[in-house]
Protein backbone atom coordinates (compact mmCIF):
# COMPACT_ATOMS: atom_id res chain seq x y z
CA UNK A 1 0.00 0.00 0.00
CA UNK A 2 1.12 3.70 -1.14
CA UNK A 3 1.89 6.84 1.78
CA UNK A 4 -0.93 8.12 -0.79
CA UNK A 5 -3.53 5.43 -0.77
CA UNK A 6 -3.04 5.16 3.12
CA UNK A 7 -3.62 8.88 3.53
CA UNK A 8 -6.53 8.24 1.24
CA UNK A 9 -8.18 5.93 3.34
CA UNK A 10 -7.83 7.71 6.58
CA UNK A 11 -9.37 10.70 5.31
CA UNK A 12 -12.28 8.76 4.48
CA UNK A 13 -12.29 7.21 8.10
CA UNK A 14 -12.10 10.20 9.72
CA UNK A 15 -15.49 11.93 7.19
CA UNK A 16 -17.26 8.74 8.11
CA UNK A 17 -16.44 8.77 11.81
CA UNK A 18 -17.72 12.19 11.40
CA UNK A 19 -20.74 11.60 9.72
CA UNK A 20 -21.44 9.06 12.63
CA UNK A 21 -20.79 11.62 15.35
CA UNK A 22 -23.34 14.14 13.59
CA UNK A 23 -26.40 11.99 12.91
CA UNK A 24 -26.06 10.85 16.97
CA UNK A 25 -25.58 14.25 18.65
CA UNK A 26 -28.06 15.84 15.49
CA UNK A 27 -29.78 14.14 13.82
CA UNK A 28 -31.86 11.47 16.45
CA UNK A 29 -33.23 14.26 18.42
CA UNK A 30 -34.55 16.05 15.04
CA UNK A 31 -35.48 12.66 13.24
CA UNK A 32 -39.52 13.15 14.14
CA UNK A 33 -39.98 16.95 13.09
CA UNK A 34 -42.91 18.93 14.20
CA UNK A 35 -46.23 17.66 11.89
CA UNK A 36 -49.96 19.40 12.33
CA UNK A 37 -52.49 19.96 10.55
CA UNK A 38 -52.53 23.91 9.05
CA UNK A 39 -55.68 25.30 10.61
CA UNK A 40 -57.45 28.69 9.46
CA UNK A 41 -57.44 31.92 11.79
CA UNK A 42 -61.11 31.03 12.34
CA UNK A 43 -60.60 27.50 13.51
CA UNK A 44 -57.81 28.61 15.40
CA UNK A 45 -59.95 31.24 16.81
CA UNK A 46 -62.34 29.08 17.42
CA UNK A 47 -61.09 25.99 19.27
CA UNK A 48 -58.57 28.47 21.53
CA UNK A 49 -59.99 28.43 25.17
CA UNK A 50 -57.49 31.33 25.70
CA UNK A 51 -56.65 34.30 22.66
CA UNK A 52 -54.34 36.74 24.91
CA UNK A 53 -50.86 38.42 25.09
CA UNK A 54 -48.54 37.48 27.73
CA UNK A 55 -44.94 38.14 29.20
CA UNK A 56 -43.10 35.61 30.80
CA UNK A 57 -42.01 36.43 34.24
CA UNK A 58 -39.75 33.42 34.97
CA UNK A 59 -40.16 29.79 34.75
CA UNK A 60 -42.07 27.58 37.16
CA UNK A 61 -41.15 23.95 36.72
CA UNK A 62 -41.31 21.35 34.11
CA UNK A 63 -44.85 19.23 33.85
CA UNK A 64 -45.35 16.09 35.69
CA UNK A 65 -44.51 14.14 32.26
CA UNK A 66 -41.54 16.09 31.22
CA UNK A 67 -43.35 17.38 28.08
CA UNK A 68 -42.75 20.86 28.74
CA UNK A 69 -41.66 23.75 30.55
CA UNK A 70 -44.16 25.69 33.25
CA UNK A 71 -44.16 29.87 33.07
CA UNK A 72 -45.16 32.35 35.60
CA UNK A 73 -46.77 34.60 32.63
CA UNK A 74 -48.40 38.24 33.05
CA UNK A 75 -51.15 38.55 31.10
CA UNK A 76 -51.19 42.02 29.03
CA UNK A 77 -54.32 41.83 26.81
CA UNK A 78 -57.39 38.98 26.33
CA UNK A 79 -59.11 38.71 23.22
CA UNK A 80 -60.66 35.42 24.39
CA UNK A 81 -61.11 33.39 27.77
CA UNK A 82 -60.45 33.71 31.01
CA UNK A 83 -59.59 37.33 31.86
CA UNK A 84 -56.85 36.92 34.73
CA UNK A 85 -53.68 38.94 34.78
CA UNK A 86 -51.59 35.60 36.15
CA UNK A 87 -51.68 32.62 34.77
CA UNK A 88 -49.47 29.55 34.22
CA UNK A 89 -48.24 28.40 30.65
CA UNK A 90 -46.98 25.17 29.34
CA UNK A 91 -45.28 24.71 26.32
CA UNK A 92 -42.34 22.08 25.21
CA UNK A 93 -38.68 23.07 24.74
CA UNK A 94 -38.16 20.75 21.75
CA UNK A 95 -39.40 22.90 18.70
CA UNK A 96 -39.53 18.91 16.81
CA UNK A 97 -42.38 18.31 19.21
CA UNK A 98 -44.10 21.17 18.43
CA UNK A 99 -43.26 23.01 21.41
CA UNK A 100 -42.36 26.92 21.12
CA UNK A 101 -39.37 26.63 22.53
CA UNK A 102 -37.32 28.00 26.00
CA UNK A 103 -39.04 31.71 26.58
CA UNK A 104 -36.52 33.58 27.79
CA UNK A 105 -38.14 35.64 30.93
CA UNK A 106 -39.68 38.95 29.96
CA UNK A 107 -40.30 37.94 26.34
CA UNK A 108 -43.98 39.30 24.85
CA UNK A 109 -45.60 36.83 22.95
CA UNK A 110 -49.47 36.46 21.43
CA UNK A 111 -50.75 32.41 21.99
CA UNK A 112 -53.31 30.46 21.06
CA UNK A 113 -53.80 28.64 23.93
CA UNK A 114 -55.91 25.31 25.68
CA UNK A 115 -56.64 25.06 29.12
CA UNK A 116 -59.11 26.47 32.24
CA UNK A 117 -58.56 28.25 35.51
CA UNK A 118 -55.59 29.58 34.98
CA UNK A 119 -52.95 27.13 33.58
CA UNK A 120 -53.15 26.68 30.01
CA UNK A 121 -50.83 25.34 27.04
CA UNK A 122 -50.03 26.03 23.53
CA UNK A 123 -48.29 24.30 20.53
CA UNK A 124 -47.52 25.61 16.96
CA UNK A 125 -50.88 23.44 16.10
CA UNK A 126 -52.31 25.85 17.69
CA UNK A 127 -51.29 28.58 15.98
CA UNK A 128 -53.46 29.64 12.74
CA UNK A 129 -50.96 28.97 9.36
CA UNK A 130 -51.90 32.13 7.89
CA UNK A 131 -52.97 35.66 9.38
CA UNK A 132 -52.78 39.08 8.15
CA UNK A 133 -49.58 41.01 8.71
CA UNK A 134 -50.90 42.59 11.85
CA UNK A 135 -53.28 39.96 13.71
CA UNK A 136 -53.82 41.73 16.71
CA UNK A 137 -55.96 43.88 14.63
CA UNK A 138 -57.51 40.90 13.09
CA UNK A 139 -58.21 39.74 16.39
CA UNK A 140 -59.93 43.24 17.42
CA UNK A 141 -61.85 43.03 13.98
CA UNK A 142 -62.66 39.83 14.82
CA UNK A 143 -63.21 39.21 18.44
CA UNK A 144 -63.46 42.35 19.65
CA UNK A 145 -61.80 45.03 21.51
CA UNK A 146 -59.26 43.06 24.02
CA UNK A 147 -59.12 43.08 27.56
CA UNK A 148 -56.44 45.70 28.74
CA UNK A 149 -54.80 44.34 32.20
CA UNK A 150 -51.56 45.53 31.62
CA UNK A 151 -51.64 48.27 34.08
CA UNK A 152 -52.09 45.77 37.30
CA UNK A 153 -49.29 44.41 39.14
CA UNK A 154 -46.75 41.99 37.21
CA UNK A 155 -47.65 38.63 39.45
CA UNK A 156 -43.84 37.62 40.84
CA UNK A 157 -41.93 34.78 39.87
CA UNK A 158 -41.72 31.34 41.14
CA UNK A 159 -38.33 29.20 41.80
CA UNK A 160 -37.77 26.43 39.71
CA UNK A 161 -39.24 23.27 41.34
CA UNK A 162 -37.44 19.65 41.64
CA UNK A 163 -38.87 18.68 38.36
CA UNK A 164 -36.50 21.54 36.86
CA UNK A 165 -33.77 21.12 38.51
CA UNK A 166 -33.91 17.27 37.42
CA UNK A 167 -34.73 18.65 33.75
CA UNK A 168 -31.14 20.50 34.08
CA UNK A 169 -29.56 17.51 35.11
CA UNK A 170 -30.61 15.44 32.51
CA UNK A 171 -29.22 18.36 30.08
CA UNK A 172 -25.95 18.12 31.77
CA UNK A 173 -25.78 14.69 31.43
CA UNK A 174 -26.57 14.22 27.59
CA UNK A 175 -23.78 17.30 27.23
CA UNK A 176 -21.03 14.81 29.83
CA UNK A 177 -22.17 11.69 27.48
CA UNK A 178 -21.94 13.76 24.10
CA UNK A 179 -18.58 15.17 24.71
CA UNK A 180 -17.33 11.66 25.69
CA UNK A 181 -18.50 10.00 22.70
CA UNK A 182 -16.69 12.78 20.62
CA UNK A 183 -13.67 12.46 22.15
CA UNK A 184 -13.59 8.24 22.71
CA UNK A 185 -14.55 9.02 18.61
CA UNK A 186 -11.53 11.02 18.19
CA UNK A 187 -9.46 8.63 20.02
CA UNK A 188 -10.22 5.85 17.34
CA UNK A 189 -9.52 7.65 14.81
CA UNK A 190 -6.21 8.62 16.01
CA UNK A 191 -5.44 4.95 16.52
CA UNK A 192 -6.69 4.18 13.25
CA UNK A 193 -4.53 6.29 11.25
CA UNK A 194 -1.39 5.12 13.39
CA UNK A 195 -2.00 2.08 12.63
CA UNK A 196 -2.78 3.01 8.81
CA UNK A 197 0.46 4.74 8.21
CA UNK A 198 2.78 1.90 9.98
CA UNK A 199 1.61 -0.51 7.94
CA UNK A 200 2.40 1.78 4.96
CA UNK A 201 5.64 2.30 6.42
CA UNK A 202 5.79 -1.87 6.77
CA UNK A 203 4.69 -2.11 3.26
CA UNK A 204 7.32 -0.30 1.68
Amino acid sequence: MTAGRAVHRVRSALVLLAAVVLFCLVGVPYARACDCMPLSFEEAAEQADMIAEITVVGESGRDSDEWGITYVAAVERVWKGEVSREIRFTTAEAIPSCGLGRLPEGETLLVWASGADGSYSSTWCDIPAETEDDVRAQLTRELGEPADLSDQPVPAAEGPNDGAGLGVLRLLTVDVAAAGLILLVGVAAVVGAVILVRRSARAR
